[in-house]
């Protein structure tokens, strides 16, 4: 019996080093080798840190302490812990378990001696003076201990498949971090580029609110003196009422984007100001080049996470199929003993051990596994689908970003000569002016002009601004993945 339980333990092990169930899903979307609207380079332009190229220190000061203090941030990061903590625990159940018990009992037990006392005389001449007392007492202690263990061989893989399933589901909880990284880093440039046009466009509008008050005056002098009518009066001062009324709202909308950059960094809004900088939206970086559609696959955290909850689909379904196969355990437990009694007994000691090696084979489940296996079968291929899906989309977001963005970079060049324009007809009016050719009017109306046109050019690059935000995320960049500790002291 020995021998043939030695023999199964051994077979067991044997078959342990067997590969395990696998289950191979692939992807039916064949990715193009270049994009249509990205320009060819032979190295692709490095936006893991996309705001270095911006050149802006208050924009990268904001963003660098958002990564370190953003409390969205540091919940991701509780839960990728908890995550990779769970992906061990169920490596753990590979392995064997073992333990060690032990233990000591007192005991002490008092009866009413039922013998007669005839009966105890006889005893008691006889040697046995113990049994002649009207009580029974017996007082002793016992100590054991003792060591078990056991090991379900994974000859098939299942538990092999369940500790990859948990594997890869971390695996998608760490690109679930790096994507909180990239719309953070999008977030803050968002908030700072709306606060950086809106504190540009109040100075346009204060500009253009003095040229109107001038204009007003001059109007009113001219009414005076019967050169105009009061429709004229009328017009200018709505054109100045109405300009008014927009710059009271300015101020409020840049200091809630104020308030919002403090709270995406992990500052208190109430003590938070940004320090003045450059004009950012007049030096809006160029379009990344080099970018292929399979350098941006493999880069966007929320493809690499689709990809990883195929892989965890995968092996929940190799998981289910390893269910109709048998499953084998080895069990050995060895232990030892000693009783002692406060009579003349002798001590009693003993060791015992047994081992134990067993095989299972489901027979009849009222179809439960099969069910099981049709079950994770259909998540693994809707997660194949949302997988395809989505690297269609992607595929589709970095054209179209692209093509937006040369649009509205063509665009803003003709804004950009517009405003040239304006400001050389400002120049010349004021010639004109001088020379006695003109009006003051027309001076000033060609001024407000210009600065209506330069107003339209900072509400036009603050569009091209968050576009070329949407092309840093349609490319996946913007997150660091984390660093060992060798690669910290360097």
């Amino acid at each position: 019996m020995q021998k043939s339980l030695l023999v199964m333990a051994m077979g067991s092990i044997l078959l342990a080093a067997c590969s395990p169930l696998q289950v191979k899903l692939e992807s039916k979307v064949a990715v193009p080798s270049q994009f249509e609207r990205v320009a060819a380079s032979p190295d692709a332009a490095d936006v893991s840190q996309w705001w270095l190229t911006w050149h802006d220190p208050v924009l990268t000061q904001l963003i660098q302490q958002g990564l370190q203090n953003n409390h969205d941030l540091t919940a991701a990061r509780a839960n990728l812990q908890a995550a990779r903590a769970n992906a061990a625990l169920a490596f753990a159940d590979l392995g064997p378990t073992a333990g060690v018990s032990a233990g000591i009992d007192g005991h002490h037990a008092q009866v009413h001696n039922p013998l007669s006392p005839q009966t105890r005389k006889i005893l008691s001449g006889l040697g046995a003076s113990g049994l002649n007392r009207d009580d029974l007492s017996v007082t002793g202690h016992s100590e054991h201990a003792s060591f078990a263990a056991s090991w379900e061989p994974d000859i098939f893989g299942g538990k092999r498949s369940d500790a990859d399933a948990a594997r890869y589901a971390s695996m998608a909880v760490t690109q679930q971090w790096y994507a909180v990284q990239m719309l953070l880093a999008s977030d803050i440039a968002d908030n700072y580029f709306k606060m950086r046009s809106l504190q540009k466009r109040m100075q346009i509008g204060q500009n253009t609110l003095a040229s109107l008050t001038e204009l007003r005056r001059y109007i009113d002098g001219r009414f005076k003196a019967g050169q105009v009518t009061d429709y004229d009066v009328r017009d200018v001062e709505i054109k100045r009422e109405s300009l008014k009324a927009q710059l009271a709202t300015l101020q409020a909308q840049a200091d809630v984007y104020q308030r919002n950059l403090a709270v995406l960094t992990g500052q208190s809004p109430q003590q938070f100001h940004v320090p003045a900088s450059v004009d950012i939206l007049n030096h809006i970086p160029a379009l990344p080049s080099g970018e292929t559609p399979l350098s941006v696959l493999n880069r966007r955290p929320d493809v690499r996470q689709q990809y990883a909850l195929i892989q965890a689909s995968s092996a929940q379904l190799a998981s289910a199929k390893a269910d109709l196969l048998p499953r084998f355990n080895i069990q050995f437990i060895g232990q030892t003993g000693q009783l002692r009694l406060d009579s003349s007994t002798p001590e009693l000691k003993g060791f015992g051990g047994l081992i134990s090696a067993g095989v299972s084979l489901p027979i009849f489940t009222s179809g439960r596994i099969q069910r099981n296996i049709e079950v994770h079968d259909a998540q693994a291929q809707a997660a194949l689908a949302h997988y395809d899906q989505l690297v269609l989309k992607s595929l589709a977001e970095v054209d179209s970003a692209y093509q937006l963005q040369s649009s509205l970079t063509q665009q803003n060049r003709y804004l950009a000569q517009a405003s040239q324009q304006a400001n050389a007809q400002v120049s010349k009016s004021s010639q004109l002016f001088k020379f006695g050719n003109i009006t003051l009017d027309k001076v000033l109306l060609a001024r407000i002009n210009a600065q209506d046109i330069q107003d339209r050019l900072v509400q036009a690059r603050l569009v091209e601004a968050e576009n070329m935000l949407n092309v840093y995320k349609t490319l996946g960049g913007g997150w660091q993945a984390e660093q060992t500790a060798a690669q910290k002291n360097q």
